[in-house]
């Protein structure tokens, strides 16, 4: 392989531009007023989307051209299923969703000791969508985020890392940087808040990436975890 980290940093800008320029003329279509951008859920449903396409598409092309293949490299492999026990998808998604349940008395405790009840960016814009918006803000938090950060943290990041230190070492700076880039982009004090969860969801992720060598088991995961906001929001 001859891709490496400047190219995860490469792949990371051109989703982040994607979705500059996708957002921006959205705005310009449905003429939002300024103060409103942030909390406008199609301006926020489109640039994630943007985001995350333009990041996995030029992350897959520089795979191709200096890699073995997309699935080989980051691991997107599905793993033999053992007979007898609970299956992978199932027991892994219901890993997600625990670690969420385990986190909340973490997390609660930091946001009164802020003296602030506000939660991250993106929460408070999902409670706010209905009909059609909160259906395409639903699928877009409990699936296409959670694959799309694998792939970027777990795949390519860690992966790159591993070629550079010990897993021990590649698992905390990959969970790091998967905690930090959260609140730069959200610019909350919810966002800042989650933090140590994020980074403690990164490791846990980061680890099962490691020994499994697949994505199958971070993604679900994740994907779990990310659900337990959903139902949470969907119920009210």
């Amino acid at each position: 392989m001859r891709w490496g980290l400047p190219d995860v940093a490469i792949a990371w800008i051109a989703g982040l531009v994607g979705s500059v320029i996708v957002g921006s003329l959205v705005v310009a279509a449905i003429d939002a007023p300024a103060d409103d951008v942030a909390d406008d859920v199609t301006i926020l449903l489109a640039a994630g989307v943007a985001q995350n396409v333009c990041m996995l598409a030029v992350l897959a092309a520089i795979i191709r051209r200096k890699g073995r293949g997309v699935r080989a490299d980051l691991g997107l492999t599905l793993p033999p299923e053992p007979a007898g026990r609970v299956p992978t998808a199932l027991r892994y998604f219901g890993m997600g969703l625990g670690l969420q349940v385990v986190l909340i008395p973490v997390l609660v405790p930091l946001a009164r000791l802020y003296g602030e009840a506000e939660q991250q960016g993106v929460v408070d814009a999902f409670e706010g969508a209905r009909g059609v918006e909160l259906a395409l803000f639903a699928l877009f938090a409990a699936v296409v985020a959670p694959f799309a950060e694998e792939v970027l943290f777990r795949g390519a990041l860690l992966r790159g890392l591993l070629r550079r230190m010990t897993p021990g070492w590649a698992v905390f700076v990959s969970a790091l940087v998967f905690a930090v880039i959260h609140p730069l982009l959200g610019g909350s004090i919810g966002d800042v808040i989650a933090v140590p969860g994020l980074f403690a969801v990164g490791l846990v992720l980061g680890v099962v990436a490691v020994r499994t060598r697949s994505l199958y088991g971070p993604v679900l995961l994740h994907a779990g975890f990310n659900s337990l906001t959903v139902i949470g929001v969907l119920a009210n």
